[in-house]
């Protein structure tokens, strides 16, 4: 019986991230072989740079456009679709047992039409298994509204063996397009290993409130809202201390550091930085502040829970409706209401040291089991599912 083991994986997605890299080691060491299809390198909006990780990684012939999409709370965000246009030919080469393609573009669009040949369009069971992999969120997917998006992803989900999730919100917007439940399956991200401090926590001085926010300074992250938050929250608690570092780069940079701000407000620029900066930032700090205006997910909470950080973060993300539990490892706040930001920090600076320290080591806790490995065991697990049904199909046809 073929078992996940022993079985030819094909991964298509969009570019290698730093945290995708880590899952996909880990993965590579429970299948028999593991070929991931990138559409590009890396794409033009991200400073990392492009790695293979030591993994069989083949960049696909790939067609690209900008698109920039208007959420109707008011953002904007720049995001670059692609179009591998030799997908087909490069899956038959691969001869793989399951293919796993993220999201519900192009790539999947042939994936699809791959698996379904090898089965011919259902006139027999198909030899190759079909995974989506999908990462999204109800709120995010409000400026991708439209019929024909939505049958169309209807569609296609309709196409694969299983799909998978990373997120209870994303799952949620699965059922609702009319993915039974027994389809579907959790997929989570993990953070990135490299960026994570696994040092021992630093018992800080209570006199003053360490922030830290790392991401991208453009109009989805809330920077210049998360901005205007803090300054609100400085002045009103004029008693409070607030050193704030933020690393990351973006056209945002020029204006939010002209701004002006209250003495007791402390700003860091410190642009973009490497996993080793990352990492010493991490350290260095108390709090994460995560002010996004929409994200599928939000690594960086990961990584700062991971990095012993409570987190104050907005619920327009993901991981911190899923992560964050008020009081205990951070608290969730409203990116509109600067009132929400100060009563989280406040309740954050009123604790002694030890108290600190302590919501700190539950932070840690409260992601102990969110790792690369523990992600390549779900996706390993599922595929062994689907592997197992497709053998015990074979016998009863015979």
């Amino acid at each position: 019986m073929k078992r996940a083991s022993s079985a030819t994986v094909v991964y298509l997605l969009n570019f290698f991230a730093p945290d995708v890299i880590a899952i996909a080691q880990a993965w590579n060491e429970r299948v028999g072989k593991l070929i991931v299809l990138l559409s590009v390198a890396m794409e033009g909006n991200r400073s990392w740079k492009a790695e293979d990780g030591g993994l069989d990684v083949r960049q696909q012939r790939t067609l690209t456009r900008t698109r920039t999409d208007h959420h109707p709370s008011g953002y904007s965000d720049v995001n670059y679709v692609h179009f591998p246009v030799d997908t087909l030919k490069q899956l038959r080469r691969a001869r793989a047992d399951v293919v796993v393609s993220a999201e519900l573009g192009m790539r999947s669009m042939m994936a699809a039409m791959h698996c379904a040949r090898s089965g011919w369009f259902g006139f027999r069971k198909r030899r190759c298994q079909l995974i989506i992999a999908v990462s999204t969120s109800p709120w995010i997917e409000e400026s991708r509204s439209g019929w024909l998006r939505r049958s169309q992803r209807s569609w296609l989900l309709s196409r694969a063996d299983r799909v998978t999730y990373h997120g209870p919100e994303c799952k949620q917007w699965l059922i609702e397009l009319g993915v039974p439940e027994s389809r579907l399956a959790p997929f989570h991200y993990a953070a990135d290993p490299t960026k994570i401090y696994k040092g021992n926590l630093l018992n800080q001085s209570a006199d003053r409130v360490r922030v830290l926010t790392v991401g991208q300074l453009i109009d989805r992250k809330g920077v210049r809202e998360g901005l205007a938050n803090m300054i609100d929250v400085a002045r009103q608690s004029s008693g409070v201390l607030i050193e704030w570092t933020l690393i990351g780069g973006g056209p945002l940079l020029a204006e939010l550091q002209a701004t002006a701000t209250p003495d007791n407000l402390i700003v860091d620029w410190r642009g973009n930085c490497d996993a080793e900066q990352i990492r010493e930032a991490y350290r260095d700090h108390e709090v994460m502040f995560f002010p996004t205006r929409g994200d599928e997910w939000g690594l960086v909470v990961d990584e700062a829970l991971h990095s012993g950080l409570v987190v104050i973060g907005n619920e327009r993300a993901q991981a911190v409706t899923t992560l964050i539990r008020d009081g205990e490892n951070g608290w969730q706040y409203e990116i509109d209401d600067a009132d929400s930001l100060g009563n989280a920090l406040n309740a954050f600076a009123k604790l002694n040291a030890d108290d600190r320290l302590e919501m700190r080591k539950q932070a840690r806790l409260s992601v102990a089991d969110r790792t690369p490995e523990a992600s390549a065991d779900q996706i390993t697990n599922l595929i062994d599912e689907l592997l197992t049904e497709r053998q015990s199909d074979d016998s009863n046809h015979r």
